[in-house]
């Protein structure tokens, strides 16, 4: 799946609202605002096809690797 970046800036929108919005909002409560938004948006990446060398303890190339499914960042 590809990042949702339009849910990001939704969210970092409704983040900045509420803080215009509630004379008590901290700045710690908007930095654990865009916190919780940008680690959610971080959390919907997929990675797939990733290729790496295969290396001995001296360093030597071995061979390859590579990762053909996809999987989740959580």
């Amino acid at each position: 799946m590809a990042l949702d970046k339009p849910a990001l800036t939704a969210a970092l929108t409704a983040a900045f609202e509420q803080g215009m919005a509630d004379p008590d909002w901290s700045l710690n409560d908007a930095a654990s605002a865009m916190a919780d938004a940008i680690d959610a948006f971080v959390r919907t990446a997929e990675v797939s096809g990733v290729t790496t060398d295969v290396v001995d303890p001296a360093d030597n190339p071995i061979g390859t690797g590579t990762q053909t499914g996809t999987v989740a960042l959580t």
